[in-house]
């Protein structure tokens, strides 16, 4: 079980669901379609959710028992702001799923102990999603206009799976299944944690695809770095979105006395005039902490606040808290977001370089004053670009596959709140503009909604391709300038709008299909521990028919993470174009790679199939180890259908598995090798080492935070001292410790910088370091929650040295690489003692140095 966290108008517009001719004009508003959101619950009495009559029964009966109300509010036990209220038309259910945080953690106080949303997140994902049409909207008495979901006229069933400090996968895992079980018909789901392919929730929602359910979730705020999409958005079976920008910008303007002015992002109100301007580094810290800023310095004026360390709302909060009048926040840099959130004194987000000229201002000028205008709306000029903090690519558990899939809005996103939020929030307030790409999935889930009623029989990978194949890669990344990839942008921001014809969404000509089986496949590959015997189910799959390999999951993107030499794809389309049609690929090859489909033309009527294979060859021009980009693209005579998919791969000099497996004292394996260059090469054994057990207690850590100050009072530390050490590995399996205990895992390299860690859900942590430096390594146990006071394990380690010599014998292998070529290692071992755990490695050298390892892992009996 892991505890797995949130990610947290105009966008109908942006997205061209208003156009003349488009789906909304054609009456595709998600009638009939019930949209289920995973969430911190919902708001009933939020004008979104409000059933006006004109919402005829769905005749959708929900099961409702004491143990699991169908409408779950009322409990005001426990919170006396808790109503009951009675589910309606439009809002059709609400229920709270979390027996297991309520077991483990409870409920605040301040917490609704019912489907009522206490922190607002939820409200805004449903109504962003299916919230009504032409809702007035206002904050802080502002009036903003209206707003309405993406899907106005659909369904609504709320599942409260969040409280204060997260959500356990099990009650996520519980939500998933109750909703295939309610009969929902798209799933929301903002919400994320560590990269994963197996958790409860990932197989959950590989169910819910093959009930029929199209799903849509968050590809996490950990950006821009590479390789941050958090689980369950690296699985291929649900639908990860990124967060772009949209063109409508609520902005704030700062007025300097020497007549300057500056705009930034805001929806607050502001000053009535003028107010003497104080840099808080000089009156408590340019951070604005809450009780670290001087009343005597503050009180009345306008506070220059920097952002970082903390959230940007208790800046404002820390403003308020010391009598200030308003707060100008900058960014660290001119290539990050701004954001309209809901501050506690007027206040403007500006980039930082304003910033700087203000912080220049304050400090060259005897009297330095502002004022803050707002309550306009301008335009974000660099639109769709995407947002800073957005997660990209690539997967970091299943690198062939290229995530996320899509973009969409999700920067000031203007939805509905909860008037009652958590403490530390602006209470009273009905809207809010938030971002995140929790604001861009549910975009998607309402796109889901709008093709879900065009076309009842798709299933969700149809529907899936439809957005992917159809949307425009003409984004910009962070920086407002540069072209963005596929690991930022999936196959581009979604275009549901627009004129509903050939080539939209509604029509995209051609769709990428999969399902259950093929799933499995990709898991053969991708994650074997998946099945009780691996060897058979996939010998199973593959005598159907069924790809086994991950590159060859039928996506309506190509990733290749290692091409040595020269790699073929397969791929089969569906025609879902009306009459007969002849598509063609065109190619926009990756540099450094030349592509060739084979067949390049495909006649197709509607509903008929067809495979075709795509080959890359490095042409000797490929940047090895790093990722090239390119796309194809299936066209038809006429001129409608464009049917584009993203195409990523990464050539490398050598390929060969990363580990594989072996039994017995004595015994021996083989595996292929591939490589990308021609010139020499040698392999050699290393090791085997027996694991070393380290026996371990760890107590409890009061906030569950890990820091290695918390040794002695919720960590442990072990110290391993290397010396030409080719691979350490550390493993702590479930055995090795308390049932229902919940252990982590942190490595430090000799520098004290923090290199590796492993927080699965359970304990189960495994960590593995090639090549780690001579010197002192620290490793921590964390006791993220331990079984009493504390709990006893103990921890495995190996460490193979750099040195070939031991037990592990390559008995063949070739003695020369010739590019494209394959060949095969054969290795064997004996000697070995009964009842133990081994790990060697076979080195890869070729003329520049080592290649790789691959490691060789032994169990004894």
């Amino acid at each position: 079980d892991e505890l797995r966290q949130l990610t947290t108008d105009s966008s109908p517009n942006f997205l061209g669901l208003t156009a003349p001719r488009g789906p909304w004009a054609r009456g595709l508003t998600g009638e009939g379609v019930v949209v289920g959101v995973i969430d911190t619950g919902i708001w009933p009495e939020h004008p979104s959710f409000a059933d006006d009559g004109s919402y005829p029964p769905l005749g959708l009966t929900l099961e409702d028992t004491p143990a699991n109300p169908a409408c779950d509010f009322g409990n005001t036990a426990h919170n006396p702001d808790d109503p009951p209220f009675a589910c309606n038309d439009k809002l059709l259910g609400a229920r709270q799923v979390m027996g297991t945080y309520r077991t483990v953690i409870g409920a605040d106080p301040d917490e609704y102990d019912s489907a009522r949303d206490d922190n607002g997140h939820g409200t805004h994902t449903a109504s962003t999603a299916a919230g009504n049409s032409d809702v007035a909207a206002s904050m802080y008495g502002i009036p903003l206009g209206t707003i309405s979901g993406i899907a106005p006229r659909a369904r609504a069933i709320a599942y409260k799976a969040c409280g204060n400090l997260g959500c356990f996968t099990s009650d996520l895992a519980a939500a998933i299944d109750q909703t295939v079980a309610d009969g929902v018909d798209v799933i929301n789901y903002s919400i994320g944690g560590g990269a994963s392919l197996l958790g409860a929730d990932d197989i959950a929602f590989l169910f819910a695809a093959d009930a029929g359910v199209f799903a849509a979730t968050s590809a996490g705020n950990s950006g821009p770095g590479a390789e941050t999409v958090g689980g369950p958005g690296t699985v291929p079976w649900i639908t990860t979105v990124g967060a772009n920008t949209q063109s409508r910008f609520f902005e704030g303007t700062i007025r300097l006395a020497n007549r300057q002015s500056y705009v930034g992002a805001s929806v607050t109100p502001g000053t009535t005039r003028a107010h003497r301007l104080v840099d808080a580094e000089f009156a408590g810290g340019d951070l604005c902490v809450p009780g670290e800023l001087d009343p005597r310095k503050v009180a009345g004026t306008i506070v220059l606040c920097r952002r970082g360390a903390i959230a940007r709302t208790d800046k404002s909060l820390a403003v308020y808290q010391a009598g200030g009048a308003g707060m100008i926040m900058y960014n660290n840099s001119d290539d990050d977001n701004l954001f309209s959130d809901s501050h506690w004194v007027p206040s403007v987000h500006i980039d930082q370089s304003p910033g700087l000229a203000i912080k220049s201002y304050i400090a060259t000028t005897r009297n330095p004053r502002a004022r803050i205008t707002t309550g306009t709306v301008g335009e974000w000029e660099s639109a769709p670009s995407m947002t800073i903090f957005s997660s990209r690519g690539p997967n970091p558990v299943a690198p062939d596959i290229i995530k996320p899939d899509v973009t969409a809005p999700g920067i000031q996103i203007l939805a509905g709140n909860s008037p009652t939020p958590d403490p530390g929030s602006v209470p009273g307030e009905l809207f809010m503009a938030i971002a995140g790409t929790s604001m861009s999935s549910p975009h998607v889930a309402g796109a889901f909604a709008l093709l879900k009623q065009a076309h009842p029989n798709w299933s969700a990978a149809m529907a899936r391709s439809a957005l992917m194949t159809t949307a425009t890669p003409a984004v910009v990344d962070n920086d407002r300038v540069s072209p963005a990839g596929p690991f930022a942008m999936g196959a581009g921001m979604i275009q549901p709008g627009g004129p509903v014809r050939a080539g939209s969404a509604y029509q995209p000509g051609l769709v990428y299909d999969a399902g259950f089986l093929e799933y499995l496949g990709f898991l053969c590959e991708a994650a074997p521990e998946a099945f009780a015997d691996p060897e058979a189910t996939c010998a199973t799959l593959a005598g159907l028919g069924i790809p086994t390999a991950a590159t060859d999951l039928n996506l309506p993107s190509i990733g290749v993470f290692q091409l040595a030499g020269e790699t073929t794809v397969t791929r089969t389309v569906t025609s879902v174009a009306s009459g007969r049609n002849t598509f063609r690929a065109s190619v926009e090859a990756p540099p450094g790679f030349d592509v060739t489909v084979t067949p390049s033309v495909l006649r197709l009527a509607k509903g008929q199939t067809a495979t075709f294979e795509v080959t890359f060859t490095n042409n000797g021009t490929a940047q090895l180890d790093e990722w090239a980009f390119g796309s194809l693209t299936w066209q038809d005579g006429r001129g409608r259908y464009s049917v584009r998919s993203s195409i990523a791969v990464r050539g490398v000099a050598f390929f060969a598995p990363l580990e594989v497996l072996g039994t017995g004292t004595e015994g021996s394996t083989s595996f292929d090798v591939r490589f990308g260059y021609t010139g020499d090469y040698n392999a050699a054994a290393h090791g085997l080492e027996p694991a070393t057990l380290t026996e371990g207690t760890v107590a409890q850590d009061p906030d569950q935070s890990f820091d290695p100050s918390d040794v002695g009072n919720g960590a442990t530390l072990h110290e391993f001292t290397l010396s030409g050490a080719a691979h350490l590995r550390l493993a702590i399996p479930p055995e090795n410790t308390e049932a229902d205990a919940d252990l982590d895992v942190f490595v430090y390299d000799p520098n004290g910088e923090l290199v590796a860690s492993s927080t699965k859900g359970g304990t189960d942590e495994l960590i593995d370091l090639t090549l780690p430096m001579d010197g002192t390594w620290q490793v921590y146990v964390h006791g993220w929650l331990t079984i009493g006071p504390d709990s006893d394990y103990t921890l495995e380690s190996w460490v193979v040295s750099a040195t070939p010599g031991g037990s592990l014998s390559v008995d063949a292998a070739p003695t020369s690489a010739t590019l494209g070529a394959d060949g095969t290692v054969e290795v064997s071992w004996s000697g070995l003692d009964p009842a133990t755990g081994y790990l060697g490695a076979v080195s890869h050298t070729g003329p520049d140095g080592l290649l790789g390892l691959t490691l060789v892992s032994v169990t004894t009996e």
